[in-house]
């Protein structure tokens, strides 16, 4: 699952150097702009309340009977289409008070730019459609324990995106406009690609407009909460939007390609084993393994933070010379790397916090608790919309990122400090002590990646040279960070050694 991630977010990588370098900042703002919209209701809709609320329940029915299973498919994909028509029609329609409320008053100002945003945004929101639809297939095959190709296949996206994105712009009625319909005809790609794993399964949803199935109401159920929760928290990516769009032309696209950046790692760790990780614990919970529950729980979050930990302060110690090899050309000018870089050292700890969350979120889940994720985002989302305007008018657009970093710290906190009490057992006193040492870890190597700026007095100026110091510094740091796991016996670097020893050992007795 991860491999097939990382494909499709180094594909996203290339896609958002290649949006830089073609674009300039107004259309980049206006297309970022009007896709969160859609994406927004992506996150709600598909990868967020229906998923995590549709598997623990899918996975109790197809272990009871898979009619029962096929019956709950049924009755959700139904209510799915129903509520995905509704949101569609309306945002094709009324874009514009939308777009309006979500944007600060100084982008909407700007005429030009926002009629192309409003634009963009109508011929995007047909991506709704495809992307819930990918999403809920995602949940069926995940929890029956098929990981590889929903994971690749954001990659047929991506590509369409790209195709899009250096297609030449005299073939379309206004610039821009290519970038709108590779959302759409990517999304559409994304989505059919499972249907012939889901028609194997036997799961292929059918029209079912009777919703009185004790399943679907259970389902339900457990939704509402979860929408709140998942809601508010892709409501701070709302928040955030209208604060960012208050700030010079390019901020927002400036946000959008540090996301980016963070994403890389965030969805190769975090997403993977949070994705993996609650049909896993939802069928612990099912056979009744408790004690597997909450070791599987407390393992998965310290390889997580251990990873996470590494790449943020990799990406700290190497952001200029990362943004300027990723983004430093055609459109996108030197004082753009600056700016970039500069919110990058900022934003890159978010991936810790944020990362957390990600894979204790699934162990509440699994125990069908969604009320209290709910109840925490609420409560951080108020703490970030109080701190942001006060950091703002201190530090800019990095009071933005300061603020939205505390808010993930609180919501991990408060996650973890009401383990015990809604789910069970937890062993804070291996898990913070572990935690310590994944820090240390952490801080040599990102003392390691200063070898860069050893190397780059030594070397030419110029884009290769510059990828050629970055391809010397970053495995260098990387096994710097491995000899050091191994020194402070860190068990996930010792098993993950292990096992690639083992397996080439295997081959060279073959």
């Amino acid at each position: 699952m991860a491999f097939g991630t990382m494909t499709s977010r180094v594909l996203g990588q290339v896609r958002e150097s290649l949006l830089a370098f073609y674009f300039d900042k107004q259309i980049t703002d206006a297309w970022n702009a009007a896709f969160r919209v859609p994406n927004l209701f992506r996150r709600l809709l598909g990868e967020g309340s229906l998923s995590v609320s549709f598997i623990p329940v899918f996975v109790d029915c197809h272990l009871e009977s898979p009619q029962k299973a096929q019956n709950l498919v049924n009755s959700v994909y139904t209510f799915l289409l129903l509520v995905l028509g509704v949101i569609t029609a309306f945002g094709i329609i009324f874009p514009e008070p939308v777009l309006g409320w979500i944007l600060d008053p100084a982008f909407v100002a700007d005429t030009e730019k926002f009629q192309l945003t409003v634009r963009l945004a109508k011929i995007m929101f047909g991506f709704l459609f495809f992307i819930s639809s990918y999403a809920f297939m995602m949940g069926i095959l995940n929890a029956l324990g098929q990981f590889a190709l929903p994971a690749m296949a954001p990659t047929f996206w991506n590509i369409a995106m790209i195709a899009f994105t250096v297609a030449p712009p005299q073939w379309f009625a206004v610039n821009g406009d290519q970038l709108a319909l590779g959302v759409l005809i990517g999304g559409a790609a994304q989505a059919g690609i499972l249907l012939p794993a889901l028609i194997k399964t036997g799961y292929l949803p059918k029209l079912h407009l009777n919703f009185s199935n004790p399943d679907f109401l259970k389902f339900l159920r457990k939704m509402a909460p979860g929408l709140l929760g998942t809601g508010l928290l892709q409501f701070t990516t709302v928040i955030n939007l209208k604060f960012a769009s208050s700030f010079v032309e390019g901020t927002i696209s400036y946000i959008n390609y540090v996301d980016r950046l963070i994403e890389l790692p965030l969805s190769l760790i975090s997403v993977s084993l949070g994705t993996a990780l609650l049909p896993a614990l939802s069928g612990f919970l099912a056979r009744g393994e408790r004690t597997q529950f909450a070791e599987t729980t407390r393992r998965y979050l310290e390889l997580n933070l251990l990873m996470t930990m590494a790449a943020a302060a990799g990406l700290y110690t190497l952001a200029q010379p990362v943004v300027e090899l990723l983004f430093g050309h055609g459109q996108f000018k030197h004082d753009s790397v600056l700016a970039t870089a500069d919110i990058l050292k900022t934003y890159c700890w978010i991936m810790i916090f944020s990362s957390g969350v990600r894979v204790v979120t699934p162990a509440y889940y699994a125990t069908k608790n969604t009320w209290f994720p709910a109840a925490v985002s609420t409560f951080c989302l108020a703490v970030h919309i109080v701190l942001a305007p006060q950091l703002m008018k201190y530090h800019g657009v990095n009071g933005l990122m300061m603020s939205t970093i505390s808010s993930a710290f609180l919501n991990l906190t408060l996650l973890l400090l009401f383990y015990r009490k809604y789910i069970g057992e937890f062993d804070y006193k291996k898990f913070f002590g572990n935690v310590t040492v994944f820090a240390l870890v952490a801080l040599v190597t990102a003392f390691a990646g200063n070898i860069f700026y050893v190397l780059k007095p030594l070397l030419p100026e110029g884009k290769l040279f510059l990828a050629l110091n970055l391809a010397v510094s970053i495995p260098a740091a990387v096994g710097v960070f491995v000899t050091v796991g191994f020194v402070f016996k860190v068990k996930a670097v010792r098993d993950v050694a292990d096992r690639i020893v083992s397996k080439i050992k295997r081959k060279l007795k073959k």
